[in-house]
């Protein structure tokens, strides 16, 4: 078996580009981690956090050249299945249909006859994105490569060979209990800004905003709320 993948782990060193929060919902975040451009990151204000990413998305594509359409079918639909069980047997690893960082389709509602693609050559392929769940103290470089192991040990039909993504996406889990954490924060800050500076009047805007999600290191997020926080002098009229 062959697999080929790009590893981008020099310049996720930097920042995100347009389109920071390339998913989020109340349940989790996903955001871009490769090709980052440190011109595109956004200043977060005073209170922020930085965490541990719980998740690397890649994509994860099977191709055959296999000159008989039917055997090159039957192949690559033999790795779309062989595929689906190692990720269900294997904990820490899921599979999802979709576009990369954009939008997810659950496995068990992705038909391989929706994925399987050709080409004018006579080459045939399929892309699924495999999530690879990180570990404490793990490099990036290290969790890329066992998602390239992962897919190794899947033994191959024919003359299909399996290939990992130029991009990577990280992710945070659980959204709600870092909103939650972030307006502690801040309100914490808010209170401490009272007694420091009273009788000066605290004003706090944009606090119903969406969580910011960007990275902040290979396998780090940083998240915030984008408010703003005004102090007016206070004292007798």
């Amino acid at each position: 078996m062959r697999i080929g993948f790009a590893l981008a782990a020099v310049a996720m060193l930097a920042a995100a580009p347009p389109g920071l929060a390339a998913a989020q919902d109340m349940e989790r975040v996903v955001v871009t981690a490769s090709r980052i451009d440190e011109d595109s990151m956004r200043s977060a204000p005073a209170i922020y956090r930085r965490i541990p990413a719980d998740f690397m998305l890649v994509a994860v594509s099977y191709q055959s050249a296999t000159r008989d359409p039917g055997e090159r079918k039957k192949e690559l639909e033999t790795m779309f299945i062989r595929l689906k069980e190692k990720a269900a047997k294997t904990k820490g690893y899921d599979l999802s249909g979709g576009t990369l960082g954009q939008s997810t389709a659950e496995i068990d509602t992705v038909l391989f006859t929706d994925i399987l693609q050709a080409d004018y050559s006579g080459t045939g392929r399929f892309t699924l994105t495999l999530s690879v769940d990180t570990k404490e103290g793990e490099p990036f470089d290290r969790l890329m490569k066992r998602a390239e192991d992962f897919v190794m040990t899947i033994n191959t039909a024919g003359r299909a060979e399996a290939y990992l993504g130029d991009d990577q996406f990280i992710g945070a889990r659980d959204v709600t209990k870092h909103r939650a954490d972030l307006l502690a924060d801040i309100t914490a800050e808010v209170r401490n800004l009272q007694t420091q500076l009273a009788p000066a009047k605290i004003i706090l805007t944009g606090i119903e905003n969406r969580i910011v999600t960007q990275p902040s290191g290979p396998l780090e997020l940083e998240m915030f709320i984008p408010y703003t926080l005004t102090v007016e002098s206070g004292g007798a009229e």
